[in-house]
């Protein structure tokens, strides 16, 4: 009971007390430890119990192997492996589950296969925690085996099993034909209407841009849940920047049938609501949610924070993005960035450095997202001192091996007119991109370095590198300085 309650202080206190204590007894409170991720107290319990002779069984085993998971400790992993084999029970579905269990949350999954394909007996359980294991290292196209493994060998999938790999494989961008093949595999197994099975399938299709199919099957489940409503509001506003603003619209139109339906939205939901209407400009609409997150008090929860920031700065009225910030925590760094970046936005530079001074005074370390946004202050205000200041900090923090970072700053000194440092920078940047050729290229096309920006064009077309029209741009604008018209005309002919 104390257990259960969490109250594992009392729970010990009375083990203590205990003068006859039997396997039960161990297995309870090495679960209850397990169970709040004292590892090292739950594996102390195992070594005790054995100690003093009491007879484990196979729970003692599974919550052992189970902190050992929870601890991504595959030494004491293999341990605990080498008794459970050495007391005869690893022939048993129940520990082989809890082994490839262990073995997948260690990242393992050499010793996971091993597992499974040595083992003596198998269950349904044995085959669902196989495929969530090479869900959970990003295998689709072995999942996608697996599966048609199962299905010839006449194992059922459940529909927690089923609703977990759905979820998993949301996070495969590039795996269209999994998504279908796994949603083909829920209508056949007759789960497409479980409201967990059906929430996973939607989520999927929302987070890899396929609206068409989450709204169907957004429309097939029975008793949508708030979860289900926040999916398909984050899926429009997470492609609101390539999608037409009817598109957009549709985000604020389900979060008014959610509150028509008297479903009390989340903090999660509130963030992409806000976002949908920055997308659109509705800054009036996001006023009257802003007025409803007082209401809920929300106010101070970073996320909703951050984006009440961003839709404040995107009216222009930074004062206003002032307000939240000061309203919100500010312990994590998205916070502080939403805020620097609003500054920027609305031209306010000094305030933007002010601001990055007061993070680092408060011990809070930048990413590379506020580095690049503070670089573009410093360009802004034009002063080298500063600029170089930044170049400084960036390097000494190990944030310069950001590709983001070394983008900003090109620009950045490009804008103060030094092309060598923009030159070293780029040299000097990992991993480049289109943004940083372009911003290269446009270095040198503002210098009136034309036949330099003409050259490093067709360096990047070499590197396979696909311009974009933002770096067309920039050729064209050093083959007007220099003079170079059939060279403009070349490159917009390629375009």
């Amino acid at each position: 009971m104390y257990r259960k309650c969490g109250d594992l202080s009392t729970a010990n206190q009375l083990f203590d007390k205990m003068p006859v204590r039997d396997v039960v007894t161990w297995n309870s409170l090495m679960a209850g430890h397990s169970e709040v991720a004292y590892v090292d107290k739950a594996l102390d319990g195992f070594a005790k119990g054995r100690k003093v002779k009491i007879k484990l069984d196979r729970f003692s085993y599974a919550s052992s192997l189970s902190a050992c998971g929870d601890h991504g400790d595959v030494k004491k992993g293999r341990i605990v492996h080498g008794l459970v084999v050495v007391s005869g029970l690893a022939h048993r579905p129940f520990l082989t589950n809890s082994l490839i269990d262990m073995y997948s949350k260690c990242g393992r999954i050499d010793d996971v296969r091993l597992v499974f394909d040595h083992a003596e007996e198998l269950d349904e359980v044995s085959w669902n925690s196989l495929l969530s294991a090479y869900v959970r290292v990003g295998w689709p196209e072995v999942v996608t085996n697996i599966l048609v493994w199962m299905h010839r060998s006449g194992v059922r999938l459940n529909t927690f099993a089923l609703g977990s790999i759905v979820k998993a494989c949301s996070g495969f961008n590039d795996s269209e034909e999994v998504r279908k093949m796994l949603h083909g595999c829920v209508v056949k197994v007759g789960l497409d209407l479980d409201i967990f099975v059906g929430s996973a399938t939607h989520d999927m299709y929302a987070k890899n841009g396929g609206l068409e199919e989450a709204i169907k099957v957004f429309e097939c489940i029975p008793n949508t849940s708030v979860v289900v409503f926040n999916a398909l509001i984050a899926g429009f506003s997470r492609l609101g920047t390539k999608q037409c603003s009817a598109v957009r619209f549709d985000a604020l139109r389900l979060f008014s049938e959610m509150l028509r339906r008297q479903m009390r939205p989340s903090k999660f939901m509130f963030k992409s609501v806000l976002e949908a209407c920055n997308l659109i400009k509705a800054f009036k609409c996001g006023k009257q949610i802003h007025a409803r997150i007082i209401t809920r008090d929300l106010q101070d929860d970073e996320f909703v924070g951050s984006a009440l920031i961003t839709l404040y700065s995107s009216m222009g009225q930074i004062e206003g993005s002032f307000r939240c910030f000061h309203a919100t925590p500010k312990q994590d760094i998205f916070t502080w960035t939403s805020m620097i970046s609003a500054c920027v936005l609305n031209e306010h530079f000094e305030r933007a450095l002010c601001l990055f001074n007061e993070l680092l005074g408060l011990g809070i370390k930048p990413d590379q997202f506020t580095i690049s946004t503070v670089m573009s202050a410093c360009s802004n205000l034009g002063i080298l001192r500063i600029c170089e200041q930044i170049h400084c900090f960036t390097t000494k923090a190990g944030l310069d091996q950001f590709t983001a970072c070394g983008n900003s700053q090109i620009n950045m000194y490009s804008e103060l007119g030094d092309i060598n440092a923009a030159i070293r920078t780029f040299q000097n940047t990992g991993s480049l991109d289109v943004v940083s050729w372009s911003a290269i290229i446009s270095s040198h096309a503002l210098l009136g370095c034309a036949i330099d920006a003409i050259g490093l064009f067709e360096k990047m077309m070499e590197c396979k590198v696909t311009p974009k029209d933002v770096t067309f741009l920039a050729v064209l604008t050093a083959c007007s300085h220099g003079g170079l018209v059939d060279e403009g005309f070349r490159s917009n002919f390629s375009f």
